[in-house]
Parts: structure tokens; sequence; C-alpha cells
């Protein structure tokens, strides 16, 4: 009962912060801001229930709300879905979107009750491992159904969800080749990277029971996807020997806050699987579309070999590439031939090989996401600042450096190569020393998650064909939201909040660091500047990527193609690297 109010208070809040950020919700202020900033604030909605709650202005134009102060007709607001309710009119909400979203939002907070029911201190969080830690963490931050998992049942959730806890074993199948491929990086082979997953004993095993192993490629499979999915769809190929299981691994593997992404828990120095996994949560369905995961070891090819020619990423900065180094996609007889069907449908069997963080640590090293920099434990302390006081820096330095080891290897990729990762919270890893000093910063996540510009730059002349032909080409003002919409929008305007509140850092010092450090790299790298313009860095106002509002519309969940278009975008905010604020919110 505790941790369901208490998660359901978490959501409530962030929902009344994101949806006013968006514009969804319109708030007018009900008072005057007291000494931190927080001003009483009324949303009266057409549903008729009237909401009150404090929150303060912060970076581009976000509402930063009071934990706790949000009540619903003067009683405490702790129940999400009353909210949505309540403002069904104003977020567009009817009929069967309004359940579907009601059901995914009760979703997600029996998820976050499950995480609260095992949560550490941030204390505790830093003494785990980076895959450990991870199952402790929130989730996506401006994403308020974050952790719906579409498709999961109750008992799903506690076999297969992070917050669980719980360490699985995976199905292993064999997939005839006229329905799958396999790809990998130069100096591996499919024999010596089943050999290095499985154990040359358990390959043996699994090929025993094929009569013709070299007509078959092995894959592992999420046991969910094996149940729900391959016992399924695949019902008809399993019958006439297509698809073969073969057994279940020995290692146990932990799920990562995407649920599909898993870390060898048995042998740690094997590498963390990427699975299809066919929930839906946030914007998509997890399964692993085809050209790309096939792709994905090409792409880490390149992106290594430009890596490796570039002093400022190879040695300065020394910004680490997790590789994706093998893949498997499967191509289902029926279903994949059918175009016009929903990504969904050609997206069900498949897995990608990623070299993990924990190999790339020396001695008194650690890792740690991004994403678990805004984590507060039951005592109230926040990872970030717990980091900070450990270290023995102060705050200013070790912001500085950490803003430094993130933004200059990102600037430096999007300006001088021409390439747009995917650096939300959960894809960027921050490695320190045993006292939390910054010592360089890490990536993941190329599948699907490196776009490029849609102009020709040196580095593209090394991409390979498949590489090419999959990697989308966006404008300069739309791949620089990959910077805007995921570290800047997306991480440092609630890390800004947190320092403020937990060591009254003053906010608009965090984002003069950030000023300094783009102006910087724009003067050392003069050869960029007009590609520096056009991505308006510096610009009065940036366009609002609105990943709530794409969420409720919930129109891209049954696509073709599910990267057909961009994020939805809705209005202009202050752009909080133009100037500092008057009002001192940046």
């Amino acid at each position: 009962m505790t941790a369901w109010r208490e998660a359901g208070s978490l959501v409530t809040h962030k929902a009344l912060g994101e949806l006013s950020y968006e514009g969804l919700l319109r708030p007018v202020p009900d008072g005057e801001p007291d000494d931190r900033g927080h001003r009483p604030w009324r949303l009266d909605l057409a549903g008729g229930a009237v909401y009150r709650f404090a929150a303060r202005p912060g970076a581009f134009e976000s509402w930063s709300v009071r934990a706790g102060s949000a009540t619903r007709d003067g009683a405490p607001a702790d129940d999400p879905r009353a909210l949505v309710v309540d403002a069904r009119a104003e977020l567009g909400l009817t009929g069967l979107r309004l359940a579907d979203v009601l059901a995914e939002l009760t979703a997600t907070v029996a998820n976050e009750a499950a995480r609260l029911d095992r949560a550490v201190t941030a204390a505790e969080l830093l003494t785990l491992d980076y895959d450990t830690a991870d199952s402790h963490l929130t989730g996506h931050p401006r994403i308020v159904l974050n952790k719906g998992r579409v498709g999961f049942s109750a008992t799903d959730r506690d076999r297969y969800a992070p917050e669980s806890g719980r360490t699985f074993a995976l199905p292993w199948l064999a997939v005839h080749r006229d329905h799958a491929a396999f790809r990998c990086v130069d100096g591996l082979t499919a024999d010596s990277l089943l050999t290095d997953e499985l154990g040359a004993e358990l390959l043996a095993e699994f090929r025993a029971k094929l009569d013709s192993p070299h007509d078959y490629v092995l894959v592992p499979v999420h046991p969910w996807q094996a149940d729900e999915i391959i016992g399924t769809l695949y019902a008809a190929e399993v019958a006439t020997g297509v698809v073969v299981p073969v057994g279940e691994s020995r290692d146990r593997y932990r799920p990562h806050q995407t649920v599909r992404t898993l870390a060898n828990t048995t042998d740690p120095a094997r590498r963390d699987v990427k699975t299809a996994v066919s929930v839906r949560n946030t914007l998509v369905y997890r399964g692993l579309a085809s050209a790309a995961t096939l792709a994905a070891p090409e792409v880490t090819t390149w992106l290594r070999t430009v890596h490796e020619s570039d002093p400022l990423l190879r040695d300065e900065y020394r910004f680490d590439l997790l590789g994706e180094v093998a893949s498997v996609s499967v191509r289902h007889p029926l279903f994949g031939a059918v175009e016009e069907l929903p990504y969904r449908f050609h997206e069900t069997l498949g897995a990608l090989w990623r070299e993990p963080i924990r190999t790339r640590l020396a001695p008194g090293e650690r890792a740690l996401s991004f994403a678990a920099l805004p984590y507060r434990g039951p005592d109230g302390e926040s990872v970030i600042a717990h980091l900070i006081t450990s270290s023995g820096l102060t705050a200013d330095e070790w912001l500085r450096r950490t803003l430094d080891l993130a933004l200059t290897p990102l600037l430096h990729w999007l300006l001088e190569h021409g390439v747009g990762f995917c650096p939300h919270g959960q894809n960027l890893i921050l490695i320190t020393d045993g006292d939390g000093v910054p010592l360089r910063v890490a990536i993941k996540d190329f599948a699907q998650g490196v776009d490029l510009l849609d102009e020709q730059l040196p580095a593209y002349e090394l991409l390979g064909t498949a590489a090419s032909a999959d990697m989308l080409r966006w404008p300069a003002h739309l791949l620089v939201q990959s910077l805007f919409s995921s570290v800047f929008a997306g991480q440092l305007r609630f890390l800004a909040e947190i320092l403020y509140d937990d060591l009254d850092y003053p906010r608009p010092r965090l984002w003069s660091h950030v000023r300094e450090i783009v102006a910087a790299y724009r003067d050392a790298h003069p050869a960029t500047t007009t590609r520096f313009d056009a991505c308006g860095l510096f610009a009065p106002d940036v366009e609002r990527v609105c990943l709530n509002r794409e969420h409720l519309a919930g129109q891209g969940f049954d696509k073709i193609d599910r990267d057909d278009e961009f994020d939805v975008r809705s209005g202009r905010a202050r752009n909080p690297l133009a100037a500092p604020d008057p009002q001192g919110a940046w």
C-alpha cells in the first residue's frame, strides 16, 4: 500500500510537470513564489477537478514540481490515473485510447512500486555493479508512461522486469539459413562468437540436436518472446523444422531498464545480448528491425575506424564505444513477405551481441549510467550529490569535468564527423575512480541509434554499404536534437534542479559551464563553424520535442516503418545555451 501510493505520487507530480512543459496542461499562478522559487499553481480541468501544486520554472521553460505539493480537490494527489481521467478533454483522450493509456499508466505505477519496495540509498547504489544498479532506476525522465510494457502480465513482470531483481536463462533456437542471417565484425566468426558465449560443450550439445547443423543459424531468444511470439507466430515453422528449439543457456541474465538488453551474471566476461521482445514500452514495440540489426556490426566497425583516426576522441577524451559486434536477424517466412504489415510483425526474432562496460573498467574504476545520476534513495540523497561530496572535488570542478567529458566528444562527433548518437541517460555511461572523480564517458546503442546529416562528409566515405543504406539522414537543425532533446532538455535540466535542491548549487552556474564548453569547442574548431551555425546551438530558441504528446496520441504504434518521421515537436522554448535567464532559472 505504501509503495503503491508513493509511486503514484511520484508519477502524478512528474505528469503535472511534464504535461505542463509540453503545453498539454495549462496551470495558472495561484500565489507568490517562496524563497526557493516554487510558486503555487492552480489547474482547473474540464472534468471538474481542481489541482494545486508548487513549481518553479526551469531550463527550456520547464516545470520543476515540488515533491508532495500536489493536491486534487484538497486531498493529496497520488493517483496519476485520476489525473488522466480528469484531464481527458485537455489530453484529447477518449474511448479505446483513454483505456489504453490508463492500462499502461497502471502498469507504470505498479513497476515503480516494485522498484520502491527494494529501493536502496544513493550510497548503496554506488556500491552495486553497473548492471545491478540499472534495475533500481526510475526509467525515462520525460515520458510519464515510461514503464507500461504492454504485453507483460503480472507474472511476466515478476519474472522479467528489471525491478524484480531476478535473473533467468535464455532459450536458444536454430533457424534454417533460408530465413536467418548472421553478421559480425572482422576478427569474429559465428563459431568463435558461439564458443565465446556458450562454451564448446554446450554448443556441441545444441548442434547435436540438428540433423544438419550447418544449415541452421543459432539465435538466443528472450523467454517471454519464446512463449508469446515464437510459440504462436512461428508455430508452423516449429512444427516443420524450420525453427528448432535446441536448449537453454547455462548462464543467467539480468535485464536492463530496456527489458530486451540482458547482462550475463554468470560469466561477466561474456557479452550483453539485445533480444527482440515484442512488448510496447514508451513509444515503440521493442523488437529488432532486420536491416538495422544486420548493419550494426558494420556501423560499429565504421565508428571505430573514425574514432581510431581522431586524436580528440581516441586520446584526449578516450570516449569509449561499446560496439555491437555480432548480430542475427530472422525473416518470418509468411509475415516477413507482407510488406504492409506494421513494423512489429517484422521485428520478432533476432539478437545483437554488445561489448559490456564491465569488461572496459580498469582496477579501481566503476561505471554508472547518466540515468543513475538523478536517482534519489529513501534517505533523500541523490546519486549526483553523493558522488560530488565523496569525490573530494568542489561541485564546480566535478560538474565542469563531467560535462566536458560528455559534451565535447558528442559535439565533435556531430560537427566534425556528422554523427548523431542517441545519448539519453541510459546510453551514456560515466566512468569514475573509486572516489567518484570523473575519468571518461562511454556510449552504447548503435543499431537504430546513430543517424547522419543530409550532406556528404569525409567520414561517410568509409561507411559500408549496409550501414549507409540503413542509417537515417536528417538536416542539421533536426540532428542536433540528439543533443537538445536527449542531453540538454532530457538530462541537464533535471540535474540542475537536483543540484540546486541538494547542494544549493546555482542553476545558472551549470548552464554557464555548458555554454563555455560549447563555445570553447566552436572556437577550437573553426572549420565546423558553418555546421555549428546550421545546428543552431546558440539560437535564441529551439523546437520543443514533445515525447508525451507523441505517446498519448498513440498513432505510431502500428506504423509500417517506425522511423518514417522525426519526433513530434510542438512550440518553441528559450534556449539556455543562448544566454542566462534574467530571472535566474538558467
